[in-house]
């Protein structure tokens, strides 16, 4: 059985691929799904990667105004699936806690990106935190 973890890292990955194939999200969540047992976790991951697709404008702006002096389209691929997840789960998922939700972003941008983008991260997550 999926724990929570192992599920937002997969929502991670097929967050992460929507930059690249937005328009085949949708069937890369159905195959991720039907090839993964992912139990009750997968009511999750659907909420999340779908409700982050569908907000992703103003993610990306919350995103932007607490990364001071860098322009989204300059913050790599990782950092920003990672902080997009975060972000949707921060203000559309109250029954998980805002702590939750920074450090889960900071332990997949440390995994995935490396630890020089940490502290970026949780910078912008850290203030994103505090408005919400």
């Amino acid at each position: 059985m999926m724990n929570r973890r192992k599920a937002r890292e997969y929502a991670f990955v097929l967050l992460f691929e929507y930059k690249f194939q937005p328009d085949a999200i949708q069937e890369l969540l159905e195959d991720f799904l039907a090839e993964h047992d992912a139990g009750d976790q997968a009511v999750y991951i659907r909420q999340v990667v779908e409700g982050t697709i569908s907000h992703i404008k103003e993610i990306d702006a919350l995103i932007a105004s607490f990364a001071k002096g860098w322009a989204v389209d300059r913050i790599s691929n990782v950092c920003m699936a990672a902080m997009r997840l975060a972000a949707y789960e921060m203000k559309y998922m109250p029954d998980i806690p805002l702590n939750v939700s920074v450090n889960e972003a900071i332990t997949i941008t440390k995994e995935y990106d490396g630890e020089e983008s940490v502290s970026f991260v949780n910078g912008v997550l850290g203030n994103l935190k505090e408005n919400c």
